[in-house]
């Protein structure tokens, strides 16, 4: 498989770095994927270096690249029907959506679709320049693996940093508390063996029952609430109890996902606008560091230019809707940019080198214009050029010494 060659020694000159947090002006000298130095003036020791890429931003805004934790890398939507089968997708449109780090999972379809296809999906993306990650498991209990039991595939492949399960689901009911239990115990077993997140990752579908099973772990079996992931909490407040059960948890410690796609904005009218539900989430006096966001990319939703038609949700709505939350909902960047870097980061114990900006972590970054346009991405240290629906003539240059 053709991988990326050694990215170059690359001094990166930005306006206003974000880490998240704000640092002001900042210079950036990025070798061997990682950042290797910080600082006001960077321009005498690249000289000394024999630095030979320069990127110029005086205008621009630097972020760290961004984390999607829930995407279908093999495409979703199999229970639409055939109608709604979507596409694989490709390491270009996850990287020019400004998403360095990506995770994915199987959907509804387990026939043709399976556990060592999307490893082997996640590698080929990883060979374009992307860092993914997958969760073992599926919708359905017990769960599938891939080396004889959850915990082995946590312990044996890189690659998997949890498991998914299902919960509240009319196609997958899973009312077997034991066997829920069984596969929390697996993954207890798993942080302990590894030092993983080993996170059980929970699709939480529309049945009224919502996160009751989730309390029911905590309560039941001591099970961590730093290590469960509820995504798709974002379900209309008006129909369903599961947002203000989500609530409920952030309150108790855990990290509440909410899905960019689940919304009228995307043609689902059962959802919630992510921008409504982060406001109604702070104002119920949960911290921005109990919340995250992903795309749910891949799967399908309405398409409103083919009656009955379907389209594959773009992993652009992750940026998207982080400038939403600037814009509309009023959150500074350097207030917003956790939701979708140091947050996932965090729960997903990848810290240490994703999800910031700082030296000795990877170069993963996310270059916008004046405009807050996105103009450039770097990953691990690799300009991959200009990120999807950037407009041209900006104040971004890249040259040589």
């Amino acid at each position: 498989m053709t991988r990326l060659p050694a990215p170059p020694l690359t001094l990166l000159r930005a306006g206003a770095v974000f880490a998240p947090a704000a640092l002001g002006a900042r210079d950036l000298l990025l070798g061997g994927g990682r950042i290797l130095a910080m600082g006001e003036d960077l321009r005498p020791a690249a000289a000394t270096l024999g630095v030979t890429e320069i990127i110029e931003a005086p205008e621009g805004k630097l972020l760290p690249g961004l984390i999607d934790q829930h995407m279908h890398f093999l495409g979703g939507g199999e229970a639409d029907g055939p109608a709604g089968r979507m596409p694989e997708l490709s390491a270009g449109e996850i990287l020019g959506a400004g998403i360095t780090t990506a995770g994915s999972l199987l959907g509804t379809e387990m026939e043709a679709k399976t556990l060592p296809q999307l490893l082997r999906k996640a590698h080929e993306l990883d060979a374009a320049g992307l860092t993914s990650f997958i969760y073992t498991g599926s919708m359905r209990l017990p769960a599938p693996c891939m080396t004889g039991s959850v915990r082995s595939d946590i312990a044996l492949i890189e690659k998997v940093l949890g498991a998914k399960s299902a919960i509240a689901e009319r196609l997958y009911p899973n009312l077997d508390f034991p066997a829920l239990a069984a596969l929390a115990g697996e993954l207890a077993q798993a942080r302990a063996m590894t030092g993983k997140a080993a996170v059980l990752h929970l699709h939480v579908g529309r049945l009224r029952s919502g996160l009751e099973p989730v309390f029911e772990l905590l309560d039941r079996v001591d099970f961590p609430a730093d290590q469960v992931v509820p995504t798709h909490i974002n379900r209309s407040p008006e129909l369903l109890p599961l947002f203000d059960q989500g609530i409920r948890f952030a309150r108790q410690g855990g990290v509440i996902d909410f899905t960019c796609c689940l919304g009228p904005l995307d043609g689902i009218a059962s959802g919630f606008d992510v921008v409504a539900a982060v406001r109604r989430a702070l104002g119920a006096g949960v911290p921005l560091a109990n919340i995250t966001l992903s795309s749910d990319a891949g799967v399908a939703v309405p398409d409103p230019a083919r009656s009955g038609g379907f389209r594959s949700v773009p992993p652009a709505i992750l940026f998207r809707d982080l400038r939403r939350l600037v814009r509309e909902a009023g959150l500074s960047w350097a207030e917003a940019l956790p939701l979708v870097t140091s947050n996932v980061a965090r729960v997903l114990r990848l810290g240490a080198s994703k999800g910031g900006i700082a030296v000795g972590m990877d170069a993963d970054l996310l270059l916008l214009d004046e405009a807050d346009d996105a103009v450039m991405v770097i990953a691990r240290g690799h300009c991959l050029g200009i990120a999807a629906g950037a407009a041209k003539n900006r104040r971004v240059t890249r040259g040589f010494a």
